[in-house]
């Protein structure tokens, strides 16, 4: 019993997290597959369906007669999964080339592609016609290795899980048995001991070809720190548990065979359950679900197709050993009709749970695609067919003749005797052969991506990089939005998907300003929402402009909180009403209203906040965007509309976007835009920089060395910037932003620290925090910040 509840325990552990996304498909890529060009491409950027581990992707440059070009450099940084993966491209000259790309997701699927390109004057028909990509046979080896895997293990359980039924409807049954059953209760044993064998063997084919898979999928890197890699995902954990699991009741399969205690096979029973867990973690359903919950309907379905079949085959092992065949046809339907007795109540149970998880595995794996003739769909149909056309029909026959229908026809009066009916040998064969099919179809459905995978809107998951995620309008990105903020800090994927719901629903219930204030208040506690609270609040205001109808109304509300994202939002999501060739003359007039009060936060955030919106209009183009602000008279604003685009700039660099942003040179942009844009550069760059050195001390120590190599006349700039990122990232803490500013020069120190402080301002609106900041730095610094927050102060 303790063995079987420890199984228990670490299962339900092991499953509170979220699963990984098992497969993916690729929805777009640029640049597009088989596109010619006259100069080769930069960078090659694959959209995913579903989010990846950068680390995962492999990148073969691969020419017209079959060489491979080195240099292909990965840009999307590892740590986050993420559904847009970018490589930077050696120059390719000129030819027909083909970028041929793989993935493996963390249950060891192998998922692979290729985007061709010519480039020059190149034959259209032999770029449409050229093919680079082959599966390597290693894995196409460890591919098949892991689908008769598969198909073991669901046999197995089918033979364990029968065998143990019939032994416990034996201990139970209180006729006295005749030769016949006793037969059964041998051929039960026997499939136990088997069955408990192949368990162990399947399982261990699953682990070692899934993670050898994994590994693989990690590159040429070092094979013990790929197989760490592999072994540290949830899935690696869970099968190699299963493993540990299946070996110990390998072991105890023969002593359980001739139990007579009830108990111990109901303590079995309980173990059994907790291995298909483990077994189940990698599944479709499992990972698709997102949550502990599809782990467990996944268990619940083949723990019910395993009671369903087990019998069958307990009973067909049974016909096959010539000790059944020398007993009388009445001694062998009477052993059949009292195990069918026992099988009914079960088989109904078994269909009710069969029919409730089918349903919702085949929504959640198909949903609306079931019908259009995918791959997957196909498959699925099939099987689906099978069930209800062979097995369940087969079901039902042998049920009138020996089992819970007839005894109730004969008590009903409406049998031909009291006597059942005898069992052909061949139905039962084919019932079981059938359902065996049935299981070959799940295991090889297990290797196909779900049809819920087809590829989506990749310029949608493109708007979702740039905003944090795919929301268009006001439609939820998930089914129905979560009830509280701790769902989403649950997730490993969708993460911004559920907040950008989350707090979406509490501006339609409490009004915009509340939905702002309780993503600042939760930003103290909460790590994501720290380091993303501009992001989510720009969301935010996006949603506003379509849930109240128009720019004005979602203005009036207070939203200045997370460096006034909010107002970005809201001022970004109107300017996407204009034409690119309207722009230019609506852009002058559109903040004339707050610009009453010139060069308030107000007006700032409004200027600001059309820098982030001609960037969206523009793709992206951070030196297109350049002409759109000059068309301001006031410098002040030239420079402030910029300052939002090198904002927006930054943005999608650290959500993986194409960008003019460079991982090989961390100042760039800022050493190549206009003279007048430099110092408004300077006031964003220094985010990107901790977003590809990191967020720890080191971190931060690499980056004041940075500003330190800036020119001279940038340097304080840099510090400013720097100081604003580590109150933002440490929640205003005056001892962290302390400790932190110290790192930096003595003569830049007060730079940092103004930055600090100002920041608590933008964000607060008010003059607390900056008021603590400033009296805990050193005296001689303390009155250029005072002087700072009192000229910011004087803005709001």
């Amino acid at each position: 019993m303790a063995a079987a509840l420890f199984l228990v325990v670490v299962a339900t552990l092991g499953f509170g997290a979220s699963t990984a996304s098992a497969h993916t498909r690729l929805a777009e890529t640029f640049p597009a597959d088989r596109t010619v060009s006259a100069e080769p491409p930069e960078q090659l950027t694959l959209v995913f369906a579903e989010a990846v581990d950068p680390r995962s992707v492999r990148l073969e440059i691969i020419t017209a007669d079959g060489h491979t070009i080195g240099g292909a450099t990965l840009l999307t940084p590892a740590g986050t999964d993420s559904e847009i993966i970018q490589f930077a491209l050696p120059d390719l000259g000129r030819g027909i080339f083909g970028l041929s790309w793989v993935t493996v997701g963390p249950d060891g699927h192998r998922v692979a592609g290729e985007v061709v390109v010519g480039v020059g004057i190149v034959d259209t028909a032999a770029v449409a016609a050229a093919s680079f990509t082959s599966t390597p046979a290693a894995d196409r080896a460890l591919e098949a290795m892991s689908g008769v895997g598969r198909f073991l293990w669901y046999i197995a359980l089918a033979a364990v899980v029968g065998a143990m039924m019939a032994l416990f409807w034996n201990l139970r049954s209180q006729q006295p048995q005749n030769p016949a059953s006793a037969v059964l209760v041998m051929a039960a044993r026997r499939l136990l001991l088997v069955g408990a064998f192949v368990l162990h063997l399947a399982i261990l084919v699953r682990a070692v070809s899934a993670i050898a898979l994994i590994s693989r999928g990690y590159g040429d890197g070092p094979l013990r720190d790929n197989l760490r890699l592999a072994l540290a995902d949830g899935t690696g954990r869970s099968l190699l548990l299963a493993v540990a699991g299946t070996g110990a009741f390998a072991v105890l399969a023969a002593r359980l065979g001739r139990t007579r205690s009830e108990l111990a096979l109901l303590q079995a029973a309980i173990g059994v359950v907790a291995l298909i867990a483990f077994g189940a973690y990698p599944g479709h359903t499992s990972t698709l679900s997102e949550d502990p919950f599809g782990i467990w309907v996944s268990t619940l379905h083949l723990a019910a197709a395993s009671a369903w079949l087990g019998p069958l085959l307990v009973i067909a092992a049974a016909m096959a050993a010539p000790a059944w065949r020398a007993r009388p046809d009445g001694e062998r339907s009477a052993a059949l009709a009292e195990l069918f007795r026992r099988f009914a109540p079960a088989a109904g149970i078994t269909f009710a749970v069969l029919v409730l998880t089918g349903i919702r595995s085949t929504w959640l794996l198909a949903g609306a695609e079931l019908l259009k003739g995918s791959g997957y769909s196909t498959v699925l149909l099939v099987k689906l067919g099978l069930v209800a056309l062979v097995v369940l029909p087969l079901g039902l026959y042998h049920d009138r003749r020996a089992g819970w229908l007839s005894r109730i026809r004969r008590r009903a009066g409406n049998g031909p005797d009291d006597r059942p009916r005898a069992i052909s040998p061949g139905t039962v064969r084919l019932e079981h052969w059938t359902l065996s099919g049935v299981i070959a179809i799940a295991a090889l459905l297990t290797g196909l991506n779900p049809s819920s995978l087809n590829a989506p809107d990749a310029q949608a998951l493109l708007r979702a990089a740039a905003d944090g995620d795919g929301q268009i309008g006001l439609e939820l990105l998930s089914s129905e939005p979560p009830a509280s903020a701790e769902e989403c800090t649950a997730r490993t994927v969708g993460v911004a998907n559920c907040y950008r719901d989350y707090f979406s629903s509490v501006m339609r219930a409490q009004g915009a300003d509340k939905a702002v204030d309780l993503v600042d208040e939760i930003s103290k506690t909460n790590d994501y929402v720290a380091q993303n609270c501009h992001q989510i609040t720009h969301n935010l205001g996006n949603d506003a402009v379509v849930w109240y109808g128009d720019v004005g109304t979602a203005l009036i509300y207070e939203g200045s909180a997370c460096w006034s994202g909010y107002y970005h939002g809201v001022v970004e999501y109107a300017l996407g009403e204009y034409e690119n060739t309207e722009l230019a003359d609506e852009l002058p007039g559109f903040c004339s209203t707050v610009a009453a009060r010139q060069y308030s936060f107000d007006h700032f955030n409004c200027v600001h906040g059309l820098g982030h919106g001609i960037m969206q209009i523009l793709d992206g183009d951070l030196f297109e965007t350049i002409p759109y602000c000059e068309v301001f008279d006031d410098p002040w604003e030239d420079s402030t509309c910029m300052n939002g685009a090198l904002m927006e700039n930054m943005i999608l660099g650290q959500q993986g976007t194409p960008t003019y942003l460079r991982a090989d040179d961390l100042v760039y942009p800022c050493n190549a835009v206009p003279e007048l844009y430099v110092a408004d550069c300077f006031a964003t760059q220094t985010s990107w920089m901790l977003h590809n050195v990191g967020y720890d001390t080191s971190g931060f120590l690499e980056v004041f060395s940075i500003c330190n190599g800036v020119r001279a006349d940038m340097v304080d700039d840099c510090y400013l910037a720097l100081g604003r990122d580590i109150s933002s990232v440490h929640n205003q803490d005056p001892n962290t932003i302390v400790r932190l500013c110290s790192l930096g020069e003595p003569a830049n120190q007060s730079d940092c620290y103004i930055g600090a402080a100002t920041n608590t301002i933008y964000n607060n609106h008010d003059t607390i925090q900056a008021t603590v900041i400033c009296e805990a730095i050193r005296q001689s610094m303390r009155p250029a910040c005072f002087e700072a927050r009192d000229r910011v102060a004087a803005t709001l």
